[in-house]
């Protein structure tokens, strides 16, 4: 308030202090009176001039300043506004490509389940005597190919799981699921090829009472074929697997499947559940698999709700646990109105 005061006044201050001190000092030279008019005029002007450099001026340059910076953020927007649109193509053109790729891998691994399980069929029946009798070297040599065509079955029909899974397309049927008797019926399934390698698995820990999860059956199943084979198919000759079940509150259980096998290296923990992805160890031990397992099991379980995790030590074996949700109990009023 002050400073705006003193620059209202300062031309007219300067302005009136120099006529006057003439006027008084001379107060009959009418000549010194005109000059010391028209000094002070200049004086004034001059004066007022430089309040006007100091107060309009500056806000000038401000104003400019504010106009460059409205310029730039309007280039800004623009920019930002062309980089969506960019994008927007780039992710319709990737859409349109992951459909194609789709797509095609669902023909080609259609059009290759057909003749491998020909052969199949084909190879069942030679192996079995009904095609004619067999030498023992040609019978080792049909087993072979016939587990080498199994394999390839395999491969498609989890290239194919993989796929679904990833393009959202894979439906899901929940139901009450009795958790012991899935894992009792998988280890049933198992018990021939971990007796052939003196793999013992044993439960750890198993709840007294059944314990029931809201579940997929078929996919469930799927978890635990995958972590199971993978344990026995990587344990060392005589090793032994621990298998658990840990009621979580009353929302979840936890499931321990845990090896003393050969473990997964520390520098490639982090990939173990990308597709297609195989630890160096695992391709050394059996070059056969197609990495899809695990990217498959953890899919699985997280379309359940649950998590899965893992703890490693390579040449010391590999701990697998993952949570599924409890099937939740009626409530009193739900029992009555039953």
């Amino acid at each position: 308030m002050l400073g705006s005061l003193f620059v209202l006044i300062l031309p007219l201050g300067i302005f009136f202090a120099i006529t006057a001190t003439v006027v008084l000092r001379y107060p009959d030279s009418d000549a010194l009176h005109v000059a010391a008019f028209l000094v002070a005029l200049i004086l004034a002007s001059a004066a007022q001039l430089l309040v006007f450099e100091w107060k309009i001026v500056p806000n000038v340059i401000a104003l400019e300043r504010f106009r460059e910076l409205l310029a730039d953020q309007e280039r800004g927007a623009r920019l930002l506004v062309r980089r969506d649109l960019e994008l927007t193509r780039a992710n319709d053109q990737l859409r349109k490509l992951d459909e194609t790729k789709s797509s095609f891998i669902s023909v080609v691994a259609h059009q290759l389940r057909t003749p491998l399980s020909g052969i199949k069929w084909t190879l069942n029946l030679l192996i079995n005597g009904d095609m004619g009798t067999l030498t023992a070297e040609q019978r080792t040599f049909l087993i072979k190919a016939y587990e080498s065509n199994d394999r390839m079955i395999s491969l498609v029909n989890d290239m194919l799981g993989a796929d679904r899974i990833e393009s959202g397309k894979v439906r899901y049927f929940f139901q009450s699921v009795p958790l012991s008797e899935v894992i009792d019926e998988v280890l049933f399934e198992l018990l021939p090829q971990a007796k052939a390698r003196g793999v013992s698995i044993t439960f750890a820990s198993k709840p007294t009472h059944p314990t029931k999860v809201h579940a997929d059956p078929t996919k469930l199943r799927a978890v635990f074929q995958n972590l199971l084979e993978n344990s026995v198919k990587y344990s060392q000759e005589g090793g032994s697997i621990e298998v658990s079940l840990v009621p979580r509150g009353t929302e979840e259980v936890e499931v321990s499947i845990k090896d003393d096998g050969i473990g997964i290296p520390k520098e490639q923990q982090k990939n173990i559940f990308d597709r297609f992805f195989r630890a160096t160890n695992a391709v050394k031990l059996e070059t056969d698999g197609s990495g899809l397992g695990l990217f498959i099991v953890k899919s699985i379980v997280e379309r359940h709700g649950g998590m899965i995790w893992f703890e490693s030590e390579e040449n010391r074996g590999v701990t697998f646990h993952f949570t599924l949700p409890l099937e939740r109990e009626p409530r009193a009023k739900e029992k009555a109105a039953a």
